[in-house]
């Protein structure tokens, strides 16, 4: 999977975690103005005025919040997708990491085969200095 695919799934889902933050203030928002609302139902009978002016702007603000769960519902619909995706991507990685471990394999043991014949190749030639070094005493 290519990286510009990964980084549009990535940004999708920053998008979606944004947007979902959102939703979950406004909703806080919704919370705490019910609260006033309750409050002022217990007060004076002049303030219901203010109370249904205030309703009108919740319900506003619900319209606005369907309309963004109606987005937020197309954009998960591409989640299915997405799972696909990670999935093939775990895939690959697996098969990344065998290779991995049969290359390291392979090196290790040409590392070692070589590090045998240069150890022959020394005692080679200190064998080789020894008997040039006698045969330059005599």
């Amino acid at each position: 999977m290519s990286d510009a695919i990964l980084g549009q799934i990535l940004n999708q889902l920053q998008q979606m975690d944004k947007r979902f933050d959102t939703v979950d203030q406004r909703l806080d928002q919704v919370d705490k103005r019910l609260d006033q609302v309750d409050k002022r139902f217990d007060q004076v009978d002049k303030r219901f005025d203010q109370v249904d002016n205030r309703l009108d702007r919740m319900d506003e603000r619900l319209d606005s919040f369907d309309k963004r769960l109606n987005v937020i519902e197309e954009q998960t619909k591409n989640i299915p997708l997405l799972q696909q995706a990670v999935l093939e991507t775990l895939d690959i990685t697996k098969r990344l990491e065998a290779s991995q471990i049969t290359f390291e394999r392979k090196v290790t043991s040409e590392l070692n085969t070589h590090q045998h014949s240069i150890d022959i190749l020394n005692r080679r030639q200190l064998r080789m200095e020894a008997d040039i070094e006698s045969l330059k005493s005599r």
